[in-house]
């Protein structure tokens, strides 16, 4: 038995979408913090991500031409609530999570020291897709927690804890489980 749908409703079955935090700068210095849902890698050096055009997090990029990807483990999850409300600009969203800002390696917009990683990249094109621009970026740095490094020097998901969002707008998140390989 299977249930056909037309249109939209479809995005619904792909649902689950890696949790990650970006950090930006406003022009005062504030640190700016928002939770998203998803990336997409365009190249071995580039990534794109789709933000609203109203958002911090889109003015930032656009007047900084710099973010940073943060990705959060199930330790600070309970946080991600605080980083996606509407605080106002003069006012830093890690301040009120209570998290800690780490310098960033390349860039000047700090990452979060509670994450697990941090990739730091320079804005380089956007492409406007209604609300949203789809938001294409460089890697040009970041840093990894040494305890959550597979032998090959990528992340490990398990150790890290990395969640996944599993219903937006609802907060439910989940982690990696059962590996199955092909």
């Amino acid at each position: 038995m299977y249930r056909e749908v037309r249109g939209s409703e479809a995005m619904a079955f792909l649902a689950t979408r890696p949790t990650m935090i970006i950090t930006t700068l406003h022009n005062s210095g504030v640190v700016n913090a928002g939770v998203f849902g998803a990336y997409t890698n365009l190249s071995p050096t580039q990534v794109g991500i789709a933000i609203g055009r109203p958002s911090h997090t889109y003015a930032n990029i656009r007047a900084r031409r710099e973010f940073v990807i943060n990705v959060p483990g199930a330790d600070i999850v309970k946080t991600l609530a605080v980083l996606a409300s509407d605080v106002p600009p003069d006012r830093s969203e890690l301040d009120e999570a209570g998290l800690t800002s780490r310098p960033g390696v390349v860039i000047r917009t700090p990452g979060i020291a509670e994450c697990a990683a941090a990739v730091e990249l320079s804005f380089e094109k956007e492409v406007p897709i209604g609300y949203h621009s789809f938001m294409i970026a460089k890697v040009i740095g970041g840093w990894i927690r040494e305890e959550f490094m597979d032998e090959d020097g990528s992340i490990d998901i398990f150790k890290a804890r990395v969640v996944r969002d599993f219903k937006y707008p609802k907060p439910l998140y989940v982690l990696p489980g059962e590996v199955v390989e092909g």
